[in-house]
């Protein structure tokens, strides 16, 4: 098992432990956790389209032009 899986292991083990009245906590904890991955994940980008507008629409035939070039 890797180390990820060990960690998820002990920590559900671990949950069986915490009591009842403090399982609220964990899953609004837990919950925040998911809300701050997912925001991280939202704000990266991707390359579609960073190459729009650069002037390699002007160029007819696209594939030719580099080839003359060089």
């Amino acid at each position: 098992m890797n180390a990820a899986a060990l960690k998820k292991t002990e920590i559900v083990r671990e949950l069986s432990l915490v009591p009842d009245n403090k399982l609220d906590k964990v899953q609004k904890y837990i919950g925040t956790l998911l809300k701050e991955s997912k925001q991280h994940a939202k704000s990266s980008k991707g390359l579609k389209g960073v190459w729009s507008n650069k002037g390699f629409e002007k160029i007819v035939d696209l594939k030719s032009k580099p080839k003359k070039t060089r």
